[in-house]
C-alpha cells in the first residue's frame, strides 16, 4: 500500500516526540545489556469458563520474571522455575455477572514484556482438554435437548459425538462448543494441547510452507517508506526504529510470519546501473534476521517504492492514464531495472534458507483513478513483470534457485486476480505463490472520509471470495498471500457494535483464509493515536509500547486462527 496510510502522515508529527520516549522501540544503544533469552509467554491467551479454575502457562526469559494483572478476579502464581522457564498458575473466580469479561496478565523482565489476554464466559461452561493427536469426546447436556453449535472447524460433530482433529500447528487451541438450551446458552471450552510442525527445508513446496505461516503481520510503513533520507526513511511514516524486542513481541503476540514491505529503487543509483545503497540493503538484513533469529517466516518485496513500476510501469504518466499497451521498449526498460534490483537483492540473501520468501511487487495498477477499468487490458504487461522477476531469482543460484517466491495478481484484487492472472513458468518445481489483498468492502475497511460506515456483517462475502481463490490456485498446488488486510478500528457513534464489527473482520479473514489455502498477513501502520476519530486506524501493536493496541482486531486474529484448520 502506497497508500491510504499516507493521509494519517500529518497527524503522526504531533505524536512523534512522545513515541520516541518509550523503552521498547529503539534499544540499539542497549544491545549490550539484552537478555540472551527474550521474554516470552506460551499460550498468550487463556478462556475460562463461569465456574473459573486454574490453568498452566509457562514464561520464558533469560532473568527473573515478576507478574501484574488489571483484574482483581485472576491472578496468577508462580509454582516452579528451570533455568530459563518459569512455571505459572493462574486462577479464575467463579463469574457472576451478565456478560463475558476480559483480562490482561503482564509479564515483565527488565525493560521487556509479555502480554496474555484472558477471557471468561458467564455461561455455566464445561472445559474439555485433548491430546495434540486428537480424539472423541462427548459433551453432558447434549442428550438433554440442546442444540449444539461449534465454531471450530478443527472440531467435528456426528450424531452427538465430537472427535477433535489433530493439531498440526505449535501453538495450543481452544474452540468452543455452544449448546443452545431453552433457558439461554451453555458454552463448553474444548483446549487442544500444541502440537508440532513437521521439518521444512528448501525442497519444500510452496504449499508445505504456506500451511506454517499464519497467522502473519506486516511491518508496515517502515521500510518501504519515501519520506527521509537513506536509511532514515524507516522512521519517515512512523515513529519507532525496528528492534530485535519488537520482533521478540510479533513472534510471542503468536504471529508465525513478518512482511517487511520494503523500497528499492529510491535507494538505488540510476547513474551507476541501479546499485542499492550499501547501508539500506545491510539494515533491511538486519531486519530479516531479527524475524529469522524467532524462526518467523519473511515475506521481502519493491513495494510501493515512489510508483516506479507499479504505476509507471502501466502508464507513460501517473498524472492521468497514458497507454504503453504495444510500447514493448518502454516495457522491456522497466524490465531491465526489475531484473536488475532482484538480482543485487536476491544475491545479497543467497544463502537465507526456506524461511525468507521474495515478492516481486506490491499492488501493480492498483491506483483506482488511473485503472479501475483496465485490469484486463494490463494484465499481459504484468505478466511479463512477474515472469522477469522469477527469471532473474532463480538466476542468481544458490538457494535462490529453489526459493518459494510470490507473484502478484492485477491490482492484487481478487476478483481480477481470479479471472485475467497468468502465472508464470518457474525452472523450480511448486515454488510459487500467488498475491492478492483484501481491503473488502472499502467502505467498512479503509474508506476515511465520508461514506463509510462502522459495520460489518458479511462473512459469506469472506468465504465466497476465498474459495474463488482456492478453486483457480490452492486446489492446484499454488497458496495464496494476502498480503494485507485490514479494517481501520474508528471512534463512532455505536462503539461497542463497531468494535464486535472489527473482531468479526479479522476473525473471517483470519478463520477463511487458512480453509481454503490463504495466507492472511494483517497490515498495522503503527499509528496508534489515544483519539482515532472517524477516520480510525489500522494499528495491532504499539511498537514502541510493545503492546497490543488493536485489542478487537488483535482478538479477531486468535479467535479466527484458533477456529480455523488448514485446507483440506
Amino acid at each position: 500500500m502506497k497508500k491510504f496510510f499516507l493521509y494519517i502522515l500529518p497527524f503522526c508529527v504531533a505524536w512523534l516526540a512522545g513515541c520516541w520516549l518509550t523503552s521498547c522501540g529503539d534499544d540499539d544503544n542497549n544491545s549490550s545489556t539484552e537478555n540472551t533469552v527474550p521474554l516470552k509467554a506460551d499460550p498468550t491467551s487463556l478462556a475460562f469458563g463461569k465456574d473459573g479454575g486454574t490453568k498452566s502457562l509457562v514464561v520464558t526469559s533469560g532473568s527473573a520474571v515478576t507478574v501484574q494483572t488489571d483484574a482483581n478476579w485472576l491472578i496468577a502464581v508462580q509454582k516452579s522455575n528451570n533455568q530459563n522457564n518459569y512455571f505459572y498458575d493462574v486462577t479464575a473466580e467463579q463469574h457472576d455477572g451478565n456478560t463475558e469479561r476480559t483480562a490482561t496478565l503482564t509479564f515483565l523482565a527488565g525493560n521487556e514484556k509479555a502480554i496474555v489476554t484472558v477471557s471468561q464466559s458467564n455461561a455455566d461452561g464445561q472445559t474439555i482438554a485433548v491430546s495434540a493427536d486428537g480424539s472423541t469426546f462427548e459433551v453432558k447436556g447434549i442428550g438433554n435437548g440442546a442444540a449444539a453449535v461449534c465454531d471450530a472447524m478443527w472440531i467435528i460433530q456426528n450424531d452427538g459425538q465430537f472427535t477433535a482433529e489433530p493439531n498440526k500447528t505449535d501453538a495450543e487451541r481452544t474452540g468452543l462448543i455452544i449448546l443452545k438450551y431453552s433457558n439461554g446458552p451453555d458454552t463448553v471450552y474444548v483446549t487442544q494441547a500444541a502440537g508440532k510442525f513437521p521439518a521444512t527445508s528448501l525442497s519444500s513446496t510452496a504449499m508445505e510452507i504456506a500451511e506454517q505461516m499464519y497467522p502473519a503481520w506486516n511491518l508496515g510503513n517502515t521500510m518501504e517508506a519515501t519520506y527521509g533520507d537513506g536509511v532514515g526513511c524507516e522512521t519517515g511514516w512512523q515513529p519507532t526504529k525496528t528492534s530485535q524486542k519488537i520482533i521478540d513481541f510479533v513472534k510471542a503476540s503468536g504471529f508465525r510470519a513478518v512482511r517487511i514491505p520494503c523500497s528499492w529503487y529510491i535507494h538505488s543509483d540510476a547513474d551507476n546501473n541501479y546499485k542499492i545503497d550499501a547501508k539500506w540493503i545491510a539494515r533491511v538484513k538486519e531486519i530479516v534476521d531479527y524475524c529469522i533469529n524467532d524462526g518467523l517466516y519473511v515475506e521481502l518485496n519493491d513495494h510501493w517504492d515512489s510508483g516506479w513500476i507499479e504505476v509507471l510501469g502501466f502508464s507513460s504518466s501517473d498524472k492521468s492514464y497514458t497507454s504503453i499497451v504495444g510500447n514493448d521498449e518502454y516495457i522491456n526498460g522497466k524490465i531491465e531495472i526489475l531484473k536488475n534490483l532482484w538480482t543485487q537483492i536476491a544475491t545479497e540473501f543467497k544463502d537465507y534458507d526456506q524461511h525468507l520468501i521474495f515478492a516481486g511487487l506490491n499492488e501493480p495498477f492498483q491506483e483506482y483513478n488511473l485503472f479501475h477499468d483496465k485490469h484486463q487490458t494490463l494484465s499481459p504487461i504484468l505478466a511479463k513483470y512477474n515472469q522477469a522477476f522469477v527469471d532473474a531469482v532463480r538466476a542468481t543460484g544458490g538457494n535462490s534457485a529453489q526459493r518459494v517466491l510470490a507473484v502478484q495478481g492485477p491490482s492484487t484484487n481478487a476478483s481480477s486476480t481470479v479471472q485475467y492472472m497468468t502465472m508464470p513458468t518457474d525452472i523450480a518445481d511448486q515454488k510459487l505463490m500467488v498475491e492478492v489483498h483484501y481491503y473488502d468492502p472499502y467502505n467498512f475497511t479503509i474508506n476515511s472520509g465520508d461514506g463509510y460506515t462502522p459495520l460489518w456483517n458479511d462473512e459469506n462475502s469472506v468465504k465466497q471470495t476465498f474459495s474463488q481463490l482456492k478453486a483457480k490456485f490452492s486446489d492446484h498446488g499454488v497458496p495464496v498471500i494476502i498480503g494485507e488486510y485490514a479494517a481501520n478500528w474508528r471512534e463512532v457513534a455505536n462503539q461497542d457494535k463497531h468494535n464486535a464489527s472489527i473482531k468479526a473482520f479479522y476473525k473471517a479473514v483470519s478463520k477463511w483464509g487458512p480453509a481454503n489455502g490463504l495466507i492472511p498477513f494483517a497490515w498495522d501502520t503503527n499509528h496508534c493515536p489515544s483519539s482515532r476519530g472517524t477516520g480510525g486506524t489500522g494499528a495491532i501493536i504499539n511498537r514502541a509500547k510493545c503492546e497490543i493496541y488493536g485489542t478487537h482486531s488483535y482478538s479477531g486474529i486468535v479467535e479466527g486462527t484458533n477456529a480455523t484448520v488448514w485446507m483440506k
